[in-house]
């Protein structure tokens, strides 16, 4: 995405993110199911002894988005594990412009691999 992005200036960015955001599309499903209850626990309530709030407090109730915080109902399973897994990697690496994103980086961190997953597995099944 960033090979197309950064060319992007920023009311294209903010028209493309408003026309996105309003979209509702079908998940594709495909993610393991079993690991889904278990996503729902920490996307509702967080990892309190982790200091992982809760996704729904950001992202919304039902993970369609919130001002700068991005949609994540319906996203690809595999996409959202390996994002959560590489944020440290992928996201904030500009110290000349630091974005929303950096917020992410401690509950990215606080998370398990398990749990990545299993929060991936419920997301990617809401429409």
């Amino acid at each position: 995405m960033f090979n197309v992005a950064h060319v992007l200036s920023p009311s294209m960015v903010t028209a493309l993110a408003a026309h996105f955001k309003d979209l509702n599309p079908k998940p594709l499903g495909g993610a393991p199911r079993d690991l889904a209850p278990a996503g729902k626990k920490i996307y509702d309530e967080g990892l309190p002894d982790a200091n992982v709030p809760p996704c729904a407090s950001c992202h919304g109730p039902e993970a369609k988005g919130e001002g700068a915080f991005p949609r994540l109902a319906g996203q690809l399973h595999d996409y959202l594990s390996r994002k959560l897994a590489n944020w440290s990697k992928e996201r904030g690496q500009d110290p000349a412009k630091p974005d929303t994103s950096a917020i992410m980086e401690p509950i990215a961190h606080g998370l398990t691999e398990q749990q990545m997953a299993a929060v991936a597995a419920y997301l990617s099944d809401l429409e």
